[in-house]
């Protein structure tokens, strides 16, 4: 070959050029091919990201539709609870809380067909398509499990109480449970319950406390309050049956809320990231009108009343040690949703302590009225509202049936004004035959020492 024939040689032209076309084409389709499964493999990695996203979506509207329908069904029972409705009526108002209730709508058997298709229109109607069920529970009824550790001894011993009486009337009841556990030893279980809080070393059942945790590590107990019911099973000793027994009648929240009444911006704002400014600004409002609903309706002044001893205006907690000391008992006269933000049990424990005996109000914050009724006090409603005017700062009140204080059976009150003139108020309830007993016992604590709870 000569040296131009060389600088003219073209390869494609020579017998191989087909070959070479070839593996081009092939290398082009094997590009296609890997470009092609990188797209479809991104493609299927987005659609199954924004699937869940969506179900994510979907999963906390859903979460969000029935958090608002329970809200919506507590302030219906609240704004019934306050009506003056017939005492056949308010003992069954509670169902409109204490239902479970489920989406869709369970559709029975022993519906009528025009229910059943009405049922089926509106969840055919319903932007909601998926399955929820939820259930409100009044943890203010329960017992804190976290009293174990109360700084209070007695609180403490009338705690250990009350949970081996849940295990006794099991025993009592269940003739299998009895056949399994009758050599049990529930008090020591309730001891070490009370060792997982407890900040000693010595376990309640004596000892060192640690020789009955040692299997779940060295940090244990922690010398703490349970922060879940659940935790309640790493006990030594405490199995799914006695957890299964004890977990409907306890609680962990007996004491623990954040009270919205006062608590801090960052405090509340942390709560809800939809508590911004403009909402601040709205509870400032209600905290402002709040305070002005708590002053004295006849002088206009909070933490002011007037001492029917000495004829001067004190502080509240003056003026009823003053009343304690001179062995005369008082009453309390309130107005719409009473004890609202007051859901712990010492807003109810220091008026009894200081000598109250009775709190008559156009309504009651649900959990506190029960708080009420452990202490042993009168938490009365006005039967007609409008008597709330006819009392005066300077009355005398009798109770003038209170012997045969019954459930559904309003209570008759006597109003003896400065001048000797009377107004006869009628005073409704919701007490049922055990909170009357905690009444004459003085408090449930009280029948329950007594051990007749």
């Amino acid at each position: 070959m000569n040296l131009k024939s060389r600088f003219f040689y073209n390869p494609l032209r020579s017998s191989n050029k087909k070959g070479i076309a070839l593996l081009l084409a092939m290398t082009t389709l094997l590009l296609m091919v890997y470009v092609a499964s990188e797209v479809t493999k991104d493609s299927m990695i987005e659609y199954a990201v924004n699937s869940q996203e969506i179900n994510r979506i979907k999963a906390y509207y859903a979460a969000r539709n029935s958090l608002d329908l329970a809200l919506l069904r507590i302030k219906i029972y609240q704004q019934a609870s306050i009506k003056q409705l017939p005492p056949q009526i308010m003992s069954q108002i509670n169902i409109i809380w204490q239902f479970p209730f489920s989406w869709p709508l369970p559709i029975s058997d022993d519906m009528q067909t025009t229910d059943k298709n009405e049922i089926n229109d509106s969840m055919k109607e319903s932007f909601i398509k998926e399955n929820y069920t939820h259930t409100i529970i009044d943890e203010g009824s329960k017992i804190d499990i976290n009293d174990l550790a109360s700084p209070s001894k007695t609180l403490q011993e009338v705690t250990k109480k009350q949970i081996l009486n849940i295990f006794e009337s099991k025993l009592e009841n269940d003739e299998a449970f009895k056949d399994e556990y009758q050599n049990f030893n529930f008090k020591e279980l309730i001891n070490r319950i009370q060792d997982w809080m407890s900040e000693t070393n010595t376990s309640a059942n004596g000892g060192d406390k640690k020789n009955a945790f040692t299997d779940l590590g060295d940090n244990y107990p922690p010398n703490r309050g349970f922060r879940t019911l659940d935790e309640i099973r790493l006990v030594k000793g405490m199995n799914e049956t006695l957890f299964g027994i004890l977990k409907p009648s306890i609680t962990i929240y007996g004491a623990k809320a954040i009270n919205p009444n006062t608590a801090s911006e960052m405090v509340l704002s942390s709560l809800d990231t939809a508590i911004n400014k403009d909402a601040m600004k709205l509870i400032n409002e209600k905290r402002q009108k709040a305070q002005a609903d708590n002053e004295n309706a006849f002088n206009g002044k909070a933490n002011s009343v007037k001492n029917q001893l000495t004829g001067a205006y004190d502080e509240v907690p003056k003026v009823q040690r003053a009343y304690k000391a001179a062995g005369i008992p008082s009453i309390v006269v309130g107005d719409h949703n009473y004890g609202e933000g007051s859901s712990r049990e010492h807003a109810a424990m220091e008026p009894r302590f200081l000598g109250v005996k009775a709190v008559l109000v156009k309504s009651f914050a649900r959990i506190h009225e029960t708080n009420l009724k452990k202490q042993g006090m009168l938490a009365l409603t006005f039967a007609n509202e409008s008597d709330y005017d006819k009392i005066q700062e300077d009355d005398t009140i009798n109770f003038l049936d209170l012997t045969e204080f019954a459930p559904g059976k309003a209570l008759t009150l006597e109003f003896v004004h400065a001048d000797g003139s009377k107004d006869i108020v009628m005073a409704n309830h919701t007490y049922n035959e055990g909170q009357i007993g905690w009444f004459v016992a003085g408090s449930a604590l009280n029948l329950i020492a007594a051990g007749k709870a």
